[in-house]
């Protein structure tokens, strides 16, 4: 009768030659862990001054099978002919979420290092998309020509992983074309009274007003906690007017940020203004503090409403 015999394998491992039978095959020779950057087709495109949230670069990470990988931050690189000044922020974005502060490019080099924290993580065997965006200044030269590339496979921050780059490292260039589109000024404003543990408390307010010539459409507001209060610590979370209008609901803060996507984008008339609340079943304890602020200016996102006044 025939024995089958488990498959032994001869490695060297550290130098020394090593036997591994079996399973433990796998768990010898396992791979690096490897992320591959494919750098997405765009279309070129004419963007007017102060346009915000503009996609400069979008990026696909796919991670191999070896373990998740943290990808902690990446480098990009100005070229065009433009002025670096006439992009006053670059950021990143992952899963509609803003995940690093919004810098300027360097005016020696025009090379930006943007930090992810928390780090993005790409789960193993699986990928993640992530964009990189800018807000073009309200006095951006006319005609000017932009792009953002990464230069190398070292301009990703993957830590111990092996990073590939697959396709152009070249993004389409945004020219700048039109008038200024006018923008919406944020002012937050004292809370009448005492965060409370409970339902349905207010715990910010704002005031929104249209600037410039054009009407204006509000789709989205990320709004920053600058206190202590984390994830579940405040829940139900809803952006309201004055009115009681809900505009968005969120089922709890994502770490430190209440990301509110507008289900009915507001719109407003120039000069108009608007009195915003926010309202949370309150979970925390005293100790937890409570401060919203607009981190970055790109975290209102407007654009110009199509009719003109």
């Amino acid at each position: 009768m025939n024995v089958s015999r488990p498959i032994s394998v001869r490695v060297r491992f550290c130098g020394y030659p090593v036997e591994v039978m079996g399973s433990s095959l796998l768990s010898a020779l396992l791979l690096p862990l490897a992320l591959s950057v494919h750098v997405q087709a765009q279309i070129p495109a004419s963007v007017p001054p102060g346009a915000q949230r503009v996609t400069m670069l979008m990026l696909n990470l796919s991670a191999s099978c070896s373990g998740d990988i943290f990808v902690h931050g990446v480098t990009v690189a100005h070229g065009g002919m433009g002025a670096v000044r006439d992009l006053s922020s670059v950021y990143a974005m992952s899963d509609s979420q803003r995940i690093s502060r919004g810098r300027a490019l360097s005016s020696g080099d025009g090379s930006v290092t943007l930090t992810f924290r928390p780090a993005l993580t790409v789960p193993a065997c699986g990928e993640k998309d992530l964009s990189i965006m800018a807000d073009f200044s309200p006095d951006a030269a006319v005609t000017g020509e932009h792009r953002l590339s990464l230069l190398s496979s070292g301009d990703i921050d993957a830590g111990d992983a092996i990073v590939t780059l697959e396709g152009s490292a070249d993004a389409p260039v945004r020219r700048t074309a039109g008038t200024e589109q006018g923008s919406v000024a944020t002012e937050f404003l004292p809370l009448l009274q005492r965060v409370t543990y409970g339902d349905h408390r207010i715990v910010a307010r704002l005031r929104l007003t249209a600037e410039g010539t054009y009407d204006q459409i509000v789709d989205a507001i990320t709004l920053t906690n600058d206190g202590s209060a984390r994830d579940g610590d405040l829940q139900n979370l809803t952006l309201e007017t004055s009115r009681g209008q809900t505009l968005a609901r969120l089922s709890s803060l994502r770490e430190h940020l209440a990301p509110f996507v507008l289900t009915t984008p507001l719109a407003m008339e120039r000069g108009q203004v608007f009195l915003l609340t926010v309202r949370a079943d309150v979970r925390a304890g005293r100790r937890r503090t409570i401060g919203f602020t607009l981190e970055e200016p790109g975290d209102l996102f407007s654009h110009r409403a199509q009719t003109r006044r």
